[in-house]
């Protein structure tokens, strides 16, 4: 199974993090490759031969947008260059902000039944939980028909921070994801999510469709602690120059129930602290 990132951009979190995760992998002998596709390469020197680096530039980005300007194609693109390059490997997609807190015996196994994964089903388009985004989705979607796939209040939406295609099946769910996000994007239909709900609603209609949020963490919901948390690891690594197989063996023994992995603040608390600052700013700033 090979083990796949997307990073792009100068925002340097975005590149510490997925550093961060796949040290969190290379202790499962079952990942045979890790790829990033990324447009800043020098960020991964730390992992030496362990990855394999697919280099793109801002061409290449705008490019995978498409014709309708959809930002998160690109996951679809970059994942579709991959099945295309890999075809006779399972390949397991992660988000940078994940992390593998035990083993992936079960993924693999799931994967050569022919099951798919996401990271874990999130609600279904009519249910009581949805955002905003979604609600606005449904009323622009609800029964249309896009390739012999009908919208209708049961159909689900799913978390992308984990996509896994069974080698089997891989280039028809992408090809089929790819289609979806462009019809659905020619549509009034909210963007946000449009990439997440076509993975959701291929893999469902090409594959039974599994969770995995029991082995992969996903901290979407608290990424300050978590960034924190993972720079501080890093500055100690370099402080101690340790070895990349140092990090590894330290992340196997970690705890991982140790930081949540969502947190949400009332909105009371940003609101105050805005106001606060507005009234009471810095005073005597002083550069060299």
């Amino acid at each position: 199974m090979n083990l796949l990132l997307l990073t792009f951009g100068q925002k340097l979190e975005n590149h510490y993090q997925a550093v961060f995760c796949i040290l969190t992998f290379l202790k499962d002998p079952q990942i045979k490759k890790i790829i990033i596709v990324t447009d800043y390469p020098a960020f991964y020197d730390f992992l030496g031969n362990k990855v394999k680096i697919i280099s793109i530039n801002e061409k290449t980005l705008e490019d995978w947008k498409g014709k309708n300007d959809f930002f998160w194609r690109i996951k679809i693109k970059a994942i579709e260059l991959v099945v295309h390059q890999y075809p006779d490997n399972h390949l397991f997609y992660v988000d940078s902000d994940t992390f593998l807190a035990s083993n992936l015996q079960s993924v693999v196994q799931k994967l050569d039944e022919n099951i798919g994964l996401m990271h874990t089903f999130e609600y279904k388009l009519s249910g009581q939980n949805r955002s905003k985004t979604t609600r606005g989705m449904f009323s622009v979607l609800n029964g249309k028909v896009f390739f012999d796939i009908t919208i209708n209040p049961q159909s689900e939406m799913w978390n992308a921070g984990v996509i896994a295609l069974p080698k089997t099946c891989a280039k028809e769910i992408i090809n089929l994801s790819l289609n979806l996000c462009d019809a659905i994007c020619a549509t009034p239909c909210p963007r946000r999510l449009v990439e997440q709900f076509s993975f959701s609603l291929a893999m469902n209609h090409l594959t039974e469709l599994s969770s995995c949020e029991d082995v992969i963490g996903h901290y979407w919901g608290n990424k300050p602690e978590w960034n924190q948390f993972i720079s501080q690891f890093f500055v100690n690594a370099l402080l101690k120059q340790k070895t990349l197989e140092q990090c590894v063996e330290e992340l196997r023994a970690f705890n991982w129930h140790s930081l949540p992995l969502e947190k949400k603040l009332r909105s009371t608390n940003s609101t105050l602290k805005r106001l606060i600052d507005r009234l009471f700013p810095h005073k005597h700033i002083k550069y060299f």
